[in-house]
């Protein structure tokens, strides 16, 4: 596996895919050894049932990409996710708790989910081109007061995806007390470096067979 391989998540989240996309991806993850190939949850149960040549660890979406998901159904669906199959949890948050500061209920809410996604990566998804700098400050102490693994940017679906300035900001002000996963409009070799050099644990993106090609 190369230095830029091992951050790599393979991304496969847009519409019209089949069980074909599915088995074709894993191909790929396996061609290039990519650690983690991140697909929607209606698919984690049969890319579950797939022998792929090396471990492809299966991450899924929760909330996705709005996060207006209520409480109670991101808890089944993360249960659901679990039991079909995932190792990994991309989870977005409710952005509307974040704009009115209601920060005890953001806490409560991951510490939950931190509970039910016990020996399983969680990765929380906050969208950080449509949130302040502040705001930003106050939920990644968050996340790291709830045990959360990785903070990751954006959706790809949402903003202006990630940016070099908020991965910098991030490392300087918390270092390795949570991971951090970068994505959103991040499709070459170039710009998947500068993001890991800037503090990035991993990258999040639909392009990673071509950013390991050129």
């Amino acid at each position: 596996m190369s230095f830029l391989s091992e951050h790599l998540e393979h991304t496969i989240l847009k519409q019209g895919l089949s069980e074909y996309h599915i088995r074709d991806n894993f191909d790929v993850c396996t061609e290039y050894d990519i650690p983690t190939i991140v697909l929607p949850p209606s698919f984690v149960k049969y890319a579950s049932s797939l022998k792929p040549e090396r471990p492809v660890s299966i991450c899924t979406v929760i909330g996705f990409p709005l996060g207006f998901s209520t409480f109670k159904t991101k808890i089944f669906e993360i249960g659901d996710a679990i039991e079909n199959g995932a190792a990994e949890i991309d989870l977005v948050i409710d952005n509307t708790f974040v704009k009115d500061g209601k920060w005890s209920v953001i806490g409560n809410e991951m510490s939950e989910y931190r509970r039910i996604c016990a020996g399983r990566v969680l990765k929380i998804i906050v969208e950080t081109s449509i949130i302040t700098r502040n705001e930003l400050d106050r939920i990644t102490q968050v996340l790291i007061d709830n045990g959360i693994d990785y903070i990751k940017t954006s959706t790809g679906m949402v903003g202006d995806g990630a940016k070099l300035d908020d991965i910098k900001f991030l490392k300087d002000n918390y270092g390795d007390k949570i991971k951090i996963k970068a994505s959103g409009g991040i499709k070459n070799k170039q710009q998947a470096l500068e993001f890991i050099k800037a503090g990035a644990d991993r990258i999040g993106t639909s392009s990673a067979k071509q950013i390991l090609e050129n």
